[in-house]
């Protein structure tokens, strides 16, 4: 189905739409997957709490335009996942496209800014969604804008259990897509059913391979556990965050210690909105000795923050807002 088009919603769907927004106006979170609670810029994060285990799904029935590309075995250990694909990787030379197609700071102003963030990332033929936004209006009209075609997503990795990294997944569904969902194992059981009404799931291992030079760090921190995308390219590793909840730090850490690889950029949410400037000054002076070439911060990272990037990596700092496009060609940004 096109994202523009309009589809015959049953009664039964009906019934949930608004059983979901009732839900949403009580606990400040938009109707989505499920009422995960969302983080804000002004509220604390908190884990993810939900409503039990009935809740599900609302979307509708339209048949698979492909079939969903087959899970990674969870079962085989991390340590042979990333050994194996240091192995037989070949850098790549095809263009790496990052499009930022949710986030709560503006670019391109055609499109929605909202709290919130989701980066479509296209690369050696295999188009992934990292986190789905807040909510999926926002999401569906921001790709319709940029003609993103969301039936052609192959898999969706979802870094942590906050609404506003969720909240667009179900009307991902609801016009048709079927990518395999990448998560934590830590997710909300009632969360990972939801899920397997509709697609295939899978639960991340450390150094889970998605697709050819895509990966995951798997679940990092203990308070909020999260994961971040880690894309091999010929320039180096590129590291793309949600919130960043287990340190920023450590999990540009953690993906130099799966692959010893010169790492080309770090993107997305910092989680440095609270930190003073010494503390932020300690996290960029740590991003210099890891060797991080350039930065784009965005969604969590906070004003500050960011400016203080800015200063700091001159030309190698990338602006970053929903709507930027970054692409890396060969051996050039």
């Amino acid at each position: 189905m096109a994202v523009g088009s309009k589809s015959r919603v049953s009664p039964v769907v009906r019934a949930f739409l608004l059983i979901g927004l009732l839900f949403s106006l009580s606990a400040g979170c938009s109707p989505g997957i499920t009422p995960i609670e969302s983080a804000s810029p002004t509220v604390s994060d908190r884990v993810a709490t939900f409503t039990g285990d009935n809740a599900s799904i609302a979307t509708t029935d339209v048949p698979d335009k492909r079939s969903a590309p087959t899970p990674v075995q969870t079962s085989t250990p991390a340590t042979e996942t990333v050994k194996e694909a240091l192995e037989t990787y070949t850098p790549a030379t095809e263009s790496l496209t990052i499009t930022i197609i949710y986030d709560n700071n503006t670019y391109d102003g055609r499109l929605k800014s909202a709290w919130g963030f989701a980066a479509l990332v296209e690369y050696r033929n295999h188009t992934l969604l990292f986190d789905t936004g807040g909510d999926g209006s926002t999401l569906m009209s921001n790709m319709r804008i940029l003609g993103i075609d969301p039936t052609q997503i192959e898999s969706v990795v979802l870094s942590h259990a906050h609404g506003d990294h969720t909240g667009g997944l179900s009307a991902l569904l609801e016009v048709g897509a079927r990518p395999v969902v990448y998560l934590l194992p830590s997710f909300p059981a009632s969360f990972k059913r939801q899920v397997e009404q509709f697609t295939s799931l899978v639960e991340s291992a450390p150094g889970q391979s998605i697709a050819e030079g895509l990966f995951t760090t798997g679940e990092m921190g203990r308070s909020i556990p999260e994961q971040a995308l880690v894309i091999r390219t010929g320039q180096g590793l590129v590291i793309i965050t949600g919130c960043a909840h287990p340190g920023i730090v450590a999990i540009v850490e953690q993906a130099q210690e799966m692959f010893a690889e010169p790492i080309h950029l770090v993107l997305g949410g910092f989680h440095l909105g609270s930190k003073n400037i010494a503390e932020i000054d300690a996290i960029r002076r740590d991003f210099r000795r890891l060797g991080v070439a350039q930065v784009a911060p965005c969604h969590c990272t906070g004003e500050r923050a960011i400016s203080m990037f800015a200063a700091e990596y001159g030309d190698n700092f990338i602006q970053t807002g929903v709507g930027k496009l970054i692409v890396l060609n060969g051996g050039e940004n």
